[in-house]
């Protein structure tokens, strides 16, 4: 293996932190990156960063420890704090665990308003601090984000000229013809099936007939919250997977249309419940869905079984821990696995209270802490091929100490998106973003991701 800076460029390209943490290596190899990472606080900051919350990174240190010199560890004692009071924008200094001792936030992850969201929506209220004996409990450190509203990042996209999946034009008649079709069946209680199928078909022909174009975050940026943007946003991640997985095109068209109506049976229920005089009970509209829309588009006719059981199953979970019917491992199909892991992302990357879209790479570090729970880990490992580990829409520091944004992944490059950077070292926001393409470059890369406001 190669020598220290060998081993720095190799973390730094992509594939040795995933190889390490999938048990690749040879013993050999995988005590001299552990060692390396000890000792390079660059390279364990960035491997900090990309397993995040995953505790499988500590679990190989503490392997490494007990198979060197056992050493005496001092007592530990443990102070509980309150989720909301967390300090946002600070980088841990040590682990949060859950009532039950498990880890959930790594030491050297920062606090962003959506990972905070995210433990929330577990029902987690408190987390322990771990800290040694001699030590005090740390006082929050009060952390000044920069803000961005989102005309900026249009700019940024603007100025970066990425090429989008799919044209502004294809995603716009996808929106509108999603939008229509929902307004009918809600009002008249039928749906052209044959328009959305259509809509469906010409952004599945524009992702699948340009593999060279990923995915940017001008596919990603539909700031509302309406069920037409999500389910549009959830389509392209959608049919970006699986064409990273390799199925073949025509097989996926024939699961596009599925995949944009995978929440139709919410329409269903709302009509249904007009109809009566009644209103929708949110929580029996998530529980019931499912079911409803299979069975209103099984009724419907044309559309193949498999991919019927896609929107019976986008909230199945691989663990079996998912709805309606907790079906779990092989029982999901790869298209189930494609359009859970989708639908999962998308409801992750939107704040519910202003709207806006965020925390793409803090969603996605969720995803990957939770490996093997929603989905395979062949299809998780095809998802970060297709997003990098911080997705379009992250937030991130280079070794410069710049901050930039994401705005482009390059598949086969996890650690190498295109950035566009934004902030100077003090934090002063550039005239004009100047692009830095990761995938071009030795000289630069990245240390960390970042929390940055978004506004209105």
């Amino acid at each position: 293996m190669e020598n220290n800076e060998g081993l720095c460029h190799a973390i730094r390209e992509e594939g040795l932190l995933t190889r390490l943490l999938d048990r690749e290596l040879t013993p050999t190899e995988e005590h001299r990156v552990l060692t390396h990472l000890r000792t390079c606080h660059e390279c364990l900051g960035i491997a900090a960063d990309v397993m995040y919350v995953d505790s499988r990174l500590k679990e190989l240190f503490e392997q490494h420890d007990e198979a060197r010199i056992p050493k005496e560890r001092p007592a530990e004692k443990k102070f509980m704090l309150e989720v909301d009071k967390l300090p946002i924008g600070k980088a841990l200094d040590r682990d949060l665990l859950d009532e039950n001792d498990v880890l959930l936030v790594a030491a050297g992850t920062v606090l962003t308003h959506k990972l905070i969201d995210v433990l929330k929506r577990r029902g987690i209220e408190k987390l322990t601090l771990r800290a040694t004996e001699v030590e005090e409990e740390p006082e929050p450190m009060a952390v000044d984000m920069p803000t961005v509203t989102i005309s900026d990042m249009n700019r940024f996209i603007s100025e970066a000229g990425v090429e989008p999946a799919i044209s502004e034009y294809t995603r716009r008649h996808c929106l509108t013809s999603i939008r229509k079709s929902f307004d009918s069946l809600e009002k008249e209680g039928v749906i052209a099936l044959h328009e959305v199928e259509e809509s469906a078909n010409m952004v599945a022909e524009e992702v699948l007939n340009r593999p060279q174009v990923a995915l940017t975050l001008s596919d990603m940026i539909l700031m509302d919250q309406s069920l037409h943007s999500h389910s549009v946003n959830v389509l392209v991640i959608f049919l970006m997977a699986s064409r990273a997985m390799g199925h073949p095109v025509q097989l996926v068209r024939d699961h596009a249309t599925a995949a944009l109506l995978h929440d139709i049976g919410r329409i269903v229920i709302r009509r249904t419940a007009a109809a009566n005089g009644k209103t929708v009970d949110p929580e029996e509209e998530d529980a019931e869905h499912t079911e409803i829309g299979y069975a209103y588009l099984w009724n419907l006719g044309g559309i193949a079984q498999t991919a019927l059981k896609m929107v019976m199953n986008h909230h199945e979970r691989y663990d079996g821990q998912g709805y309606p019917r907790s079906l779990k491992g092989t029982n999901l199909s790869d298209w189930d696995q494609l359009l859970i892991l989708a639908n999962t992302f998308d409801c992750m990357t939107w704040d519910r209270t202003t709207g806006i879209r965020e925390g793409f790479h803090e969603a996605l570090a969720a995803l990957i802490q939770n490996g093997g729970k929603f989905v395979r880990k062949g299809i998780m490992r095809a998802i970060i091929q297709t997003f990098g580990h911080y997705p379009p829409g992250s937030w991130v520091m280079l070794n410069s100490g710049e901050v930039g944004l994401v705005t482009r992944a390059h598949p086969g490059s996890p650690l190498k998106p295109l950035v566009s950077v934004v902030f100077d070292p003090r934090g002063k926001k550039y005239q004009k973003s100047k692009i830095v393409d990761l995938g071009y470059t030795q000289s630069a890369y990245i240390q960390r991701a970042v929390s940055v406001h978004t506004t209105l």
